[in-house]
């Protein structure tokens, strides 16, 4: 293999497709990146067997091949390298020689027999909708994705299709976001989506207005953006029935202005943040929330205007759960409806009830 391609470009590609190297792996050729030299072009390929990318970039092939350098190494070398213009040749004392300017260097590599095999994949089930929709709707439910692995489903987004809407939904146990969206779809299906795939796709994105399809097929995923390309393992397993969850009925409804109570909600976390449970307390009465929050650094005690439809209650919640969605409610006011101070309360923004976030309080001595 031998082949010359510019800094940059390389850097941009090795980069991308880092983010899916095993740390640690068993076998070590999971730790390496793929490089396959063929025609005008140089493709990197990463993988953990669970998630894997791969990057195409333009380049002068003197020699096809292909080879697996290992990764953490070869990343930070090329990004000291983005101004250069680079050529790889594998040795046949199995390194990689790399050129630039009047220098070269050699890395450890490993043989491309021993890579995964990625196979694309063609036919199955399939949505397609607008790159700035699709980053919207990961951005909204991703948040409420547990991060533990004793309940491995909860760590990714249902993608649940009907009648050409998509709901997407995602919980940790003291909170669940839901996103609608009409979609274009091959039909109806339901598919778990690890939220760490999630968010590496929305990372390759670049045009609100073009159009991503995302496709299904058995107990994968395959995305194409450009020359990038996604494979992903989805999540297997039954999905919580999460519209058992969601409260029907409320008998209060607080109306509040999304930048004035994140405001307050974040001043009171400073305070709040040595607290095991971040608690921030909600005084609800009339046409004012009083928001307060305590620790031994200090004390936080604020009051915003709102508009209530109900009776007066006090509540408390983990702050960082409120302020999480408050960033990304996108209205200019919100509304908070509560039954109780240990009921569910569900955060809806006003003129936008396709997007629901529902939290659970914290129990708090009165």
């Amino acid at each position: 293999m031998k082949v010359i391609c510019d800094g940059l470009d390389l850097s941009d590609a090795v980069l991308k497709v880092s983010k899916a190297l095993a740390v640690k792996a068993v076998n070590p050729v999971l730790e390496g990146i793929k490089i396959s030299a063929a025609g005008d072009k140089l493709t990197l390929t990463a993988t953990d067997t669970e998630l894997t990318i791969e990057k195409t970039i333009n380049a002068e092939v003197l020699m096809e091949g292909e080879t697996v350098v290992v990764g953490k190494y070869f990343v930070d070398f090329v990004k000291k390298l983005e101004k250069e213009q680079i050529e790889l040749s594998r040795l046949y004392d199995g390194q990689l020689q790399i050129k630039y300017s009047d220098s070269e260097s050699e890395l450890q590599v490993y043989s491309a027999e021993k890579f995964p095999v990625i196979k694309e994949e063609n036919d199955g089930d399939y949505i397609v909708m607008k790159q700035g929709e699709f980053k919207s709707v990961v951005e909204k439910t991703s948040i409420a994705c547990s991060t533990d692995d004793s309940r491995p489903i909860l760590k990714g987004c249902l993608f649940e299709i009907a009648d050409g809407n998509l709901t997407c939904v995602a919980l940790d146990g003291f909170r669940m976001a839901v996103v609608k969206k009409e979609v274009k779809a091959s039909g109806e299906f339901k598919a778990v989506i690890p939220s760490r795939t999630l968010l590496e796709i929305t990372r390759i994105l670049d045009s609100d207005e073009e159009e991503i399809k995302v496709c299904v097929q058995k107990n994968n995923l395959y995305v194409k953006v450009n020359n990038t390309v996604i494979y992903s393992r989805l999540i297997e397993g039954e999905f919580v029935k999460y519209n058992h969850i969601l409260p029907t009925a409320f008998s209060n409804v607080v109306t509040v202005k999304r930048d004035a109570l994140l405001n307050s909600i974040e001043r009171a976390a400073i305070v709040a943040r040595n607290d095991r449970y971040n608690v921030v307390k909600l005084d609800i009465k009339e046409d004012s929330m009083n928001i307060s929050a305590k620790s031994e650094i200090g004390n936080v005690n604020e009051n915003i205007s709102i508009k209530l439809k109900g009776k007066d209650l006090s509540i408390a919640f983990n702050g960082k759960y409120l302020s999480e969605y408050l960033k990304i409610a996108g209205e200019e006011f919100i509304n908070l409806n509560l039954n109780s101070a240990i009921d569910p309360c569900v955060l809806t923004p006003v003129g936008n009830e396709a997007f629901i976030y529902l939290v659970l309080p914290v129990r708090i001595n009165a």
